[in-house]
């Protein structure tokens, strides 16, 4: 991992820095991610901000790059992700439903969540929700 230069904070950002660590209807992680922030334009070191916040150096760095690249707008927010899984299509959703109302089960009267999980191949909270 490259070295990450020494960080300048102008004046303007570090008023609008110091006035979010002190306004308590900011959220804890902004005012954490300000002070990080603010210690690293002091001049201090990752491993030293990370000791004086209570965080990792890595989380010092991740900080210090997002508020070199965004400003203090980067700070306000968290980044986008992409979603954990990806939703049920259309199409699988109608086959269970047509399966739950067009088709029995061998040996049964009705499904049953997890003999319909066991036959679409979906697991069996994903048959609850539809």
């Amino acid at each position: 991992m490259g070295k990450i230069e020494r960080i300048e904070v102008p004046a303007a950002d570090r008023d609008r820095l110091e006035s979010l660590v002190g306004d308590r209807n900011t959220s804890q992680k902004v005012v954490w991610r300000a002070r990080i922030v603010l210690l690293a334009g002091e001049g201090l070191r990752a491993t030293e901000v990370a000791g004086r916040v209570g965080t990792s150096t890595l989380t010092v760095r991740r900080w210090r790059r997002r508020y070199a690249q965004a400003g203090v707008d980067g700070l306000l927010k968290d980044a986008t992700r992409p979603p954990g899984r990806k939703p049920l299509t259309a199409a699988v959703i109608q086959r269970v439903v047509d399966m739950t109302l067009h088709e029995k089960p061998p040996r049964a009267t009705q499904w049953s969540v997890r003999s319909m999980a066991a036959v679409t191949g979906l697991s069996h909270t994903s048959v609850q929700r539809i």
